[in-house]
C-alpha cells in the first residue's frame, strides 16, 4: 500500500459520514450557543509619545532603537499594570456611585440598576456628592482596610466592568508602524462605560508615567545635590584651614617667599665668603705692617685713643652690616634702615678721619731700618686697620645673620610639607566638587529631558461608540465547522496509522513472519458500486493458481497421487471453511477431483463426480494420525489416488489438537488469518509451537477479509462504477496525467 494522496482520500471517504456530521454538529452547537450574543462597543484613543522623534534638550543625540523599544515596553507594562487598572476601576466605580440615576453618557440604566443592587449600604455611604476625588480616596481607603471587603471582591472576582482582569482582557494596545503614535482600544457591552473607562485609563497612565519619570530624575538630582553640598562644606573647611595656616605662619606666598629667602641666602653666602677673605687678608697685612713698625711705633699704635676710635669704628661697621643684611622687606622698615645707614655712614667717615688725625699726631716723620718712611707704613697700617675693623664687624654681623637664616630654614622646611598637604586636600575636594557639579548639570539636563518625554499628548481622545462591533457569530460557526472537520480528519488519520490490526499483506509478513500467498477481500453487500463477484473470483483464482502450481512443482509432470493441502488457523472464525468451499468449487470447475477432509458438515457446492467430503471428529486422536488414509477408518474411499487434491481443514490450533505426525507429510500448508484483527501473543506462541512440533513445509498465509483497496496489489484497479469526473480526479491525485487504457 502506497501512502499517497489517494490513500488519504480513501481513508477519509470511508468515514465520510463522520466528516460531515461532526462539523455540522459543532457548527450547530456554536450557532445556538451564540444566539443571545451580547453586543460589544469599542472606543479608541491615539497617544503621541515622542519616544522616537520627540524634542530633546540633549544635543547631538542619535536615535537609539533599543532605548525607544524599551520606552514603549515600559509604557505598555505601565498601562497593563495591576495598580493602574485598579485605579481605573475605583475611579470608574466612584463616577458611577456618584450618580443619582443612570446617564446616557456615563452608564446605561441596566448597568446602573445592576450596580446599585450589589453595592452594600456602607459602600454607598463613602460617596461624597460633587467630589469624585474625595469619593475615590474613600473607596481606596475602604479597599485597603481589608482584603475581604466588597470592593476587593469587585475588583478581583472578574466583574465585567470593574474587575481589573476583565479590563485588562479588553484592552488592545498597538503601535502605528514605527511612528510615535500608539492606539489604545477598549471594548465593553456599554457604550458609555467603554468611553469613560478608556478616558480614565488614559488620564491615569499619563499622570503615572510623568510621576515615575519625575521621581526617577528627582532622586538622581537630589543625590548629586546632597553630595555636592557635602563636598562644598569639605572644600570650604580645607580652604579655611589653609587660610588660618598662612595667617598663623605669616605666609603671603610660600613659594615666592621661600624662593626669595633662598636667593638671599645665596647672596649672603657669597658676601660672607668675600668678607671672610677680606678679614683674613687685612689681618695678615696688619700683622706684616706691625712687624715692620718699630716697637715704640707699635706701642703708639696701641694708644688708648686709637683703640677707642677703632672700637667705635668696629661698632659702626657692625651696625651698617646688620642693617644691610636685614630681612625686612616692607617699605617702612626700608626707610628706617636707610635713615640709620645715612647716620652710620656719616659717623664712620668721622671716625675714620679722627683715627687718621690721631695717628698723624702721635707719629712723627721718621725712617725705619729699611729706609722706608714711618709715615708711609703708618698710612698703610691705618688703611688696613680700617679694612680689618670693617671686615671684623661685618663678619660678626654675618655670623649673627647666619644663625637667623638657620632659624628661618628650620621654620620654613616643615611649613612646606604642611602646605603641600593642605593644597593636595583642597585639590582633591576641588576635583570632586567639579565632577559632582558636572554630574548634577547632566542630571538636571536629563530631568528636564525626561519631563519633556513624559509629556504624552492625546492626539485623538476616546469617542462615544454609537454602533456596536460587527457580530462574530458566523465566523465562530464557520470556525467551529472547520475545527470539527480538522479534528475528525486528524483523528481518523492518526487512528489509521495507530491501528494494531494486520490489515495488509505487507504488515502480515512483517508481524507474523511468514510469506503471504493470497489475499481475499471483505464483502460489503450494501456497496453496489463495486463488483464483488469479480473480486471474489480474482481472489479465488489466485489461491487456486498457487495450489495448481504447487502440484506441478511437486509432481514434476508425473502422476504421483493427490497433493495434500492443509488449511489451519490460530483462532476460530477466521473463514477457513468459507475459503475452502470457494476453492473447491473453483478447482472442480477446472475439472480437478477434490477430497475435502473437514471437521464441519457443510459441503461445497460441487458435483459428486469431482468432489468427496470426509468429516472427522475433533479429539485428541488427531495427535496420533500419521497418514491421510487414517481419516477414512471405515474404508469409504477405496483409492485416494483418484483425487488430484486433498483439502485438509483443521480447527483453530490454539483451542484444539492438530495432527503433528501427519503435518510432516503434508505437501503444502496454508494458515488462514483475518486482516481485521491484531496478531496477539497467543497467536505468536501457537504458531511457534506448531512450527516446532511439525517438520513439514513452512506455512504461507492466506489473508482473509482485507479491505477492498488492498486488492489493488493483486488486480491493479478495483472495478467500480466511476464517472468521468471521478476518473479524472483519481488520475490527478495519483499524478497519472498521461495514462492511457491502451496503446494508440
Amino acid at each position: 500500500m502506497k501512502f499517497n494522496l489517494l490513500f488519504f482520500i480513501r481513508i477519509l471517504l470511508r468515514h465520510l459520514w463522520l466528516l460531515i456530521a461532526a462539523p455540522i454538529l459543532l457548527a450547530s452547537l456554536v450557532f445556538f450557543l451564540t444566539k443571545n450574543e451580547t453586543k460589544v462597543y469599542e472606543s479608541k484613543v491615539r497617544i503621541f509619545t515622542g519616544f522616537a522623534s520627540g524634542s530633546s534638550i540633549e544635543l547631538n543625540t542619535r536615535l537609539d532603537f533599543k532605548a525607544t523599544n524599551i520606552a514603549y515596553d515600559n509604557l505598555l507594562n505601565l498601562i497593563k499594570s495591576k495598580t493602574t487598572l485598579e485605579t481605573v476601576s475605583l475611579k470608574l466605580l466612584a463616577q458611577h456611585l456618584s450618580l443619582d440615576s443612570a446617564e446616557v453618557r456615563t452608564i446605561s440604566k441596566a448597568k446602573y440598576d445592576g450596580l446599585m443592587e450589589i453595592v452594600p449600604e456602607d459602600v454607598k455611604q463613602l460617596v461624597v456628592k460633587d467630589d469624585l476625588d474625595k469619593t475615590f480616596k474613600n473607596l481606596k481607603e475602604y479597599k485597603e482596610a481589608s482584603a475581604l471587603n466588597f470592593i476587593n471582591e469587585l475588583l478581583n472576582l472578574n466583574h465585567p466592568d470593574y474587575g481589573y482582569q476583565k479590563i485588562l482582557d479588553r484592552i488592545t494596545i498597538r503601535r502605528i508602524s514605527s511612528s510615535d503614535f500608539i492606539d489604545i482600544s477598549f471594548q465593553s457591552e456599554d457604550a458609555a462605560i467603554c468611553q469613560n473607562t478608556l478616558a480614565i485609563l488614559t488620564d491615569t497612565f499619563i499622570k503615572e508615567n510623568a510621576k515615575i519619570q519625575q521621581d526617577q530624575s528627582d532622586i538622581v538630582v537630589k543625590y548629586f545635590e546632597d553630595q555636592l553640598a557635602r563636598t562644598t562644606t569639605r572644600l570650604n573647611t580645607a580652604e579655611k584651614e589653609l587660610l588660618e595656616f598662612n595667617r598663623d605662619n605669616l605666609i603671603m606666598n610660600y613659594y615666592e617667599q621661600s624662593k626669595l629667602i633662598a636667593g638671599r641666602k645665596e647672596t649672603f653666602e657669597l658676601r660672607y665668603q668675600t668678607v671672610f677673605q677680606n678679614f683674613h687678608s687685612s689681618q695678615a697685612v696688619l700683622e706684616t705692617l706691625e712687624a715692620k713698625m718699630a716697637t715704640h711705633d707699635q706701642k703708639r699704635a696701641q694708644n688708648a685713643t686709637i683703640l677707642g676710635i677703632r672700637d667705635s669704628l668696629s661698632q659702626v661697621n657692625y651696625k651698617i652690616s646688620m642693617n644691610s643684611l636685614s630681612l625686612d622687606v616692607d617699605s617702612i622698615s626700608k626707610q628706617k634702615i636707610n635713615r640709620q645707614n645715612t647716620e652710620l655712614f656719616k659717623t664712620r667717615a668721622e671716625l675714620e678721619l679722627a683715627l687718621s688725625q690721631a695717628i698723624d699726631t702721635l707719629f712723627v716723620v721718621n725712617n725705619d731700618k729699611s729706609g722706608l718712611a714711618s709715615t708711609s707704613i703708618l698710612k698703610d697700617w691705618l688703611q688696613q686697620a680700617i679694612i680689618f675693623e670693617g671686615s671684623k664687624a661685618e663678619l660678626a654681623a654675618l655670623d649673627v645673620k647666619r644663625l637667623e637664616f638657620d632659624e628661618i630654614y628650620k621654620t620654613y622646611a616643615p611649613l612646606g610639607a604642611i602646605l603641600k598637604k593642605l593644597e593636595r586636600k583642597i585639590n582633591i575636594e576641588e576635583k570632586e566638587y567639579l565632577s559632582l557639579l558636572h554630574s548634577l548639570g547632566l542630571a538636571k539636563l536629563k530631568q528636564q529631558n525626561g519631563q519633556l518625554k513624559a509629556n504624552l499628548t492625546i492626539s485623538e481622545p476616546p469617542f462615544f461608540p454609537i454602533e456596536p462591533q460587527p457580530s462574530k457569530r458566523m465566523m465562530l460557526v464557520i470556525v467551529a465547522g472547520m475545527a470539527g472537520f480538522v479534528i475528525v480528519t486528524f483523528t481518523v488519520i492518526v487512528l489509521e496509522f495507530l491501528d494494531g490490526n494486520i490489515n495488509t499483506a505487507k504488515r502480515a509478513e512483517s508481524i507474523v513472519g511468514l510469506g503471504v500467498s493470497s489475499i481475499y477481500p471483505v464483502i460489503n453487500p450494501k456497496d453496489k458500486a463495486i463488483d464483488y463477484d469479480y473480486l471474489k473470483n480474482k481472489a479465488i483464482n489466485a489461491i487456486s493458481r498457487n495450489i495448481i502450481l504447487n502440484q506441478f512443482k511437486a509432481s514434476g509432470g508425473e502422476n504421483k497421487g493427490p497433493v495434500v493441502n492443509m488449511f489451519f488457523s490460530t483462532q476460530e472464525n477466521e473463514g477457513k471453511s468459507f475459503l475452502c468451499r470457494q476453492l473447491i468449487e473453483k478447482l472442480c470447475e477446472l475439472d480437478y477431483k477434490i477430497l475435502h477432509v473437514t471437521y464441519e458438515n457443510d459441503a461445497a457446492n460441487a458435483p459428486d463426480s469431482h468432489y468427496r467430503q470426509l468429516t472427522y471428529e475433533v479429539s485428541d486422536r488427531l495427535y496420533r494420525l500419521s497418514n491421510i488414509e487414517e481419516f477414512n477408518p471405515d474404508g469409504a474411499i477405496a483409492n485416494f489416488n483418484t483425487y488430484d487434491f486433498v483439502i485438509l481443514e483443521l480447527p483453530s490450533i490454539i483451542k484444539n489438537p492438530f495432527p503433528v505426525k501427519l503435518a510432516a507429510l503434508i505437501d503444502y500448508t496454508f494458515m488462514v488469518t483475518r486482516a481485521n484483527r491484531p496478531w496477539s501473543e497467543a497467536d505468536k506462541n501457537a504458531l511457534m509451537l506448531f512450527n516446532q512440533a511439525t517438520t513439514g513445509p513452512e506455512p504461507t498465509i492466506i489473508l482473509n477479509g482485507v479491505k477492498v483497496i488492498e486488492m489493488e496489489t493483486v488486480i491493479d484497479e478495483v472495478p467500480r462504477k466511476r464517472s468521468r469526473l471521478r476518473r479524472i480526479i483519481k488520475k490527478l491525485v495519483q499524478f497519472r496525467f498521461f495514462t492511457k487504457q491502451a496503446i494508440g
